[in-house]
């Protein structure tokens, strides 16, 4: 695909952006395609604070007098999994991928246990002492969009970057969600194993690339100028 006109971006952005990710593709495909032109630095996260940000993009709440919160988290395959904890250092979270849940799930605290299933888009949780409340993997959703910090790409795409910790294997990652014009979140993941040292490309622009790059402390996101030669596969969508 050739450089995409600044007009029809400003018509139709993001749906014209190119969309670089896939679960089961990385970059080397058309690394040889982009001219030998600088990667520049153009914004800088500090990964402690994007840390901190996920309690904050969750769901809390009280149950039987214990403080809880919910949120979702993402595997290596990018498949959204329903996380549960009890706000209480000794107690670990538990995950359920999101189709699981149909089937039920039981989440035990040191009071007892909250029962979890998914019923028609809800989530129903209940403390077994009449208790109970529920939510939904959209309102997750849209907490985690709405809680985490930004980043503006040419300004004209907008995306939410959150820190992810994969809940099989606990490798640690950073997932980039965009709110669509068609109302549904597009995301993808990338683990910091895959960009420490060098970056991951996002998406392109009117031939500029923009990726990310695991540089601790920080998170830092680039671009470089290209020629695009080759389409590239789209993000992942949620859909509710």
């Amino acid at each position: 695909m050739t450089n995409i006109l600044l007009s029809l971006l400003l018509a139709a952005a993001p749906a014209a952006a190119l969309e670089f990710d896939s679960p089961a593709r990385g970059n080397a495909a058309f690394a040889a395609e982009l001219r030998p032109e600088p990667v520049l630095e153009t914004t800088r996260m500090s990964l402690e604070r994007l840390q901190a940000e996920r309690p904050a993009s969750s769901k809390r709440f009280v149950l039987d007098g214990a403080a809880f919160s919910a949120r979702v988290s993402f595997d290596g395959e990018w498949n959204v999994w329903f996380e549960l904890g009890a706000e209480e250092p000794s107690r670990p979270a538990a995950s359920w991928r999101e189709d699981a849940l149909p089937a039920g799930a039981a989440y035990e605290y040191a009071g007892g246990a909250l029962s979890i299933r998914a019923e028609a888009g809800r989530i129903l949780i209940s403390d077994g002492k009449g208790g109970s409340l529920e939510t939904s993997m959209a309102e997750l959703f849209d907490l985690l969009y709405a809680g985490s910090s930004k980043v503006k790409f040419a300004d004209l795409v907008e995306y939410a970057v959150i820190r992810n910790s994969d809940p099989v294997s606990r490798a640690e990652g950073t997932v980039t969600l965009r709110l669509g014009s068609d109302g549904l979140y597009y995301y993808s993941l990338t683990p910091d194993a895959l960009v420490a040292g060098q970056p991951r490309w996002l998406l392109a622009i009117n031939g500029v690339l923009y990726g990310l790059k695991y540089a601790p402390p920080d998170l830092v996101f680039v671009s470089k100028v290209i020629e695009m030669k080759t389409d590239l596969p789209a993000e992942k969508v949620f859909r509710p």
